[in-house]
This record gives C-alpha cells, structure tokens and sequence, in this order.
C-alpha cells in the first residue's frame, strides 16, 4: 500500500490505532481479547479498526471513567 493510499484509508493497523490513542500496542490487543475495546475488522487477517469506531469508543470511554480525586 502506498502511502498516499494509507493515509486515505480509514482503517487502521493496531500499531496505528494505539498511536491515534496515544496507548500502548499490548493495551489494544489486551482490550480486544476481553472484548473491551474498540470494534475492530479482519481483512485478510490483519486485525484493523475503523478510524469512526475509536473515535467513538473514544467519546464512550472518557464519559465512562470516574474523575480523579487527588490526595
């Protein structure tokens, strides 16, 4: 895939949609196993996710998590 072609895509790898998050690649792969993540694709094997589907998790996610109290 050319580049031009990569960054028209919205489908990206695990290593880009953990980067698009700012996380790290084994947080994407552990909330895919418990089925806590993203929605996420198969095309010829290679696990992908929709640049939509984080956003919204995304939106989800941040609304879902308690506020941090300090000390």
């Amino acid at each position: 895939m050319t580049e031009q072609a990569r960054q028209q895509s919205p489908f990206l790898t695990t290593k880009e949609a953990a980067n698009y998050l700012r996380i790290s690649v084994r947080t994407m792969e552990n909330w895919r196993w418990s089925h806590d993540g993203p929605e996420y694709r198969k095309h010829g094997g290679t696990v992908v996710y929709h640049i939509d589907d984080l956003n919204d998790f995304s939106t989800v996610w941040n609304k879902s998590r308690k506020p941090h109290r300090g000390a």
